[in-house]
């Protein structure tokens, strides 16, 4: 029975036809990899792939020689390949594998968009076309363009993805686009957008609804994009017609900081009025079970968090005293004071112990009430979670607890041709994991489409 055929009685039907998560370089099987490279296999330059392999593998692949021996019955071609792409539980938590396995992707697709007829096309193209026949009937596709200094190439890849989505719909199927902004230096690149959107990109307006911040977050702290973000909403003030909403990853990968701070980044992100989270794998991993993975690297971070910390525990006070939090506001001023003269990069080293877990676990129940009251929506991704984000065990996956909150929660697949898993397996993953029946996870989650993009133009006069 295929995915279309499913019973119409599944209570959880809605939550495996809308996609809200899902990254367009994350949708190829390891057949699209086959299919796509085996007429060009020997003129493919493979160079990104096989340098970040070895950087994060010690092993230098050679993909011609699996293709070479593939033709000749000497080896299993997509096998290999899957070895080569699929990034499992055994790969992470390191995004520099990550990284290399999706680079494989990459070189396939850099020789389709510059060498081969049509190529630039193929990608978004069957990005969609994955998603209808899987029974997506609604999905908001994300693209990152990875150079930072090509305006030209810029407009073109996200104009090409953005035409393929507008194309895409008919039938009862339905995408919308959403460019992905450089964490790095946003500001030339939105500025890029909007210019082009308000001109010649006007037509496609209707199909490109937000702006998503995405890849390495470490480094990147919310608060650094204050401003870009408080323009982002100035801009949509001003001209509602063309709002573009703000998707913002955080708490996925932090192992830069404590599990203090990773909380805080959360909380932060929704209240600069990103409209959705992605993944918040911070605000769910029970800590005790966090601060084991890595060799405790949580219980270092920089001079500068710490600060930042000190600062948000003094701005919260009441609201965290009052979710059982201490915080001793004389102490941490004098810690401010002490740590005012002090190299923000200097690494501070504060153990944790089951006091401190437990402090950590109320601060994750005050971050969750914020953002339920503040109206943000948490992505969750199960496979992309358990594998990237280091989550030890299904039990202890953070959707559990979202669940458990109120807070809005969407189920997403991210990238499911990486992590072979797509939408409707990562519903059932949950249903199969939670304490609730599907028809109770379908009732707590509520339906999927309520949280898609598009509420700032609705009511707008076009």
């Amino acid at each position: 029975m295929t995915h279309t055929d499913a019973p119409a009685t599944d209570p959880l039907a809605a939550h495996k036809a809308c996609e809200l998560h899902v990254h367009i370089g994350g949708c190829f099987s390891v057949h699209d990899l086959i299919e796509l490279a085996t007429p060009w296999y020997r003129d493919i330059d493979w160079s990104c792939f096989v340098d970040a392999f070895a950087s994060a593998y010690g092993l230098r692949p050679d993909p011609v020689e699996w293709f070479d021996r593939a033709a000749a019955g000497e080896l299993d071609l997509a096998e290999t390949i899957r070895h080569h792409f699929v990034f499992t539980e055994a790969d992470g938590p390191d995004f520099a594998r990550f990284q290399a396995k999706f680079n494989l992707l990459i070189a396939i697709f850099r020789h389709q968009i510059r060498h081969v007829p049509g190529g630039e096309q193929e990608g978004p193209r069957r990005a969609l076309e994955h998603h209808r026949l899987a029974g997506v009937r609604y999905v908001e596709l994300r693209a990152n363009y990875m150079r930072t200094d090509d305006d030209e190439g810029f407009l073109h890849f996200h104009r090409l993805n953005a035409e393929a989505v507008r194309d895409a719909c008919s039938g009862g199927f339905e995408a919308r686009y959403v460019p992905s902004l450089p964490r790095a230096a946003p500001g030339p690149a939105y500025d890029l957008l909007r210019s082009w959107l308000a001109d010649d990109g006007q037509a496609l307006q209707p199909w490109i609804l937000g702006v998503d911040f995405c890849a390495v977050e470490e480094g990147f702290p919310p608060c650094a994009a204050a401003d870009m973000l408080q323009r982002i909403h100035g801009d949509n003030d001003a001209d509602p017609a063309c709002a573009l909403e703000i998707l913002y990853h955080v708490g996925e990968i932090y192992f830069d900081k404590s599990l203090e701070s990773a909380v805080r980044w959360c909380h932060e992100a929704a209240d600069l009025g990103a409209r959705r989270l992605g993944h918040c794998i911070a605000l769910g991993l029970d800590p005790a079970a966090a601060a084991t993975r890595r060799g405790g690297s949580h219980e270092r971070e920089t001079v500068t968090e710490r600060r930042q910390q000190i600062d948000y525990d003094l701005a919260h006070r009441q609201g965290l005293e009052d979710a059982g939090v201490e915080v001793p506001a004389a102490a941490l001023q004098t810690e401010r004071e002490q740590l005012r003269s002090r190299d923000g990069d200097v690494l501070l080293h504060r153990p944790y112990d089951e006091h401190r877990f437990e402090q950590v676990r109320r601060r994750q129940t005050y971050a969750l009430e914020q953002i339920t009251r503040i109206g943000a929506v948490i992505e969750s991704c199960p496979s992309s979670n358990m594998r990237l984000g280091n989550v030890p065990s299904p039990a202890l996956h953070p959707v559990h607890r979202f669940i458990e909150s109120d807070v809005d929660l969407v189920i997403g697949a991210d990238d499911p041709g990486i992590f072979a898993s797509p939408l409707r397996d990562e519903v059932d993953w949950v249903a199969n994991t939670t304490h609730l029946t599907p028809k109770a996870l379908a009732e707590r989650l509520g339906d999927p489409l309520q949280h898609r993009l598009g509420r700032l133009r609705e009511g707008v006069a076009q």
